[in-house]
């Protein structure tokens, strides 16, 4: 998956959430939540669709909450330009609600 980013004359903070799903590595499951992530545009910016495709690629995928929720924050603050990221997932799992966050990433300096 080639999560993309495009140029902006902004410098700005986004946050946007969407509904998430991955299999349970536990129990034979769907998990079904929203994760919002948090991020500073300097210069660049995430190009939604193909996060919206990155975030498809979990459907699939057996992976812990966890695991999920800091797999997105590192991809994302891979990206040049984009910075101060953070992502929280919310979960309804096993009669409980499950909320799990990331701490920003460091702002990448040359």
């Amino acid at each position: 998956m080639n999560l993309k980013t495009v140029p902006v004359e902004a410098n700005v903070t986004l946050t946007t959430t969407a509904d998430i799903q991955h299999m349970c590595p536990f129990v034979n499951e769907v998990d079904n939540g929203a994760v919002t992530i948090t991020w500073d545009a300097d210069g660049w910016t995430l190009e939604l669709h193909s996060l919206r495709a990155y975030l498809n690629t979990f459907n699939d995928r057996e992976v812990s909450h966890e695991e999920l929720t800091d797999e997105i924050r590192a991809e994302v603050g891979s990206h040049h330009g984009i910075n101060n990221v953070k992502v929280e997932s919310t979960w309804r799992t096993a009669g409980m609600e499950v909320q799990c966050s990331t701490l920003p990433t460091p702002v990448a300096r040359p």
